[in-house]
């Protein structure tokens, strides 16, 4: 089982790799933000996970929810926002995308093809 620390730092390295992101700590936690204040990406680690919330598509967040460790959410789940409990490398492989996903929504439009697929 991996650990939640390892997990955490892998999805800070995607989340601070993306053009004109920096991370913050308004509520206690790591935030992730692009350009002017956009957060794309939050996570507090757990003694058993690293929670991650992202926004995603309606599409993508029908397709996540179906999964046992995703929920819709708290206090921003009705504007599109999940959350996923990530403990293992496959949900951690999900999380990756998702923040790459929620990059793209809320990033300026200069930068979308940083993640788009070419």
């Amino acid at each position: 089982m991996a650990k939640p620390d390892d997990l955490a730092d892998g999805l800070r390295r995607l989340a601070l790799s993306l053009p004109e992101t920096y991370e913050d700590e308004p509520w206690g936690h790591p935030v992730f933000k692009v350009a002017d204040n956009k957060m794309f990406a939050s996570m507090s680690v757990a003694t058993d996970c690293v929670q991650l919330t992202v926004k995603l598509t309606a599409e993508e967040r029908e397709i996540a929810q179906l999964l046992p460790y995703v929920s819709e959410a708290r206090w921003v789940g009705r504007y599109g926002w999940i959350t996923a409990e990530v403990t293992d490398d496959e949900s951690l492989d999900a999380a990756l995308e998702w923040v790459r996903e929620s990059y793209w929504l809320k990033c300026p439009p200069h930068l979308k093809s940083a993640v788009e697929e070419t």
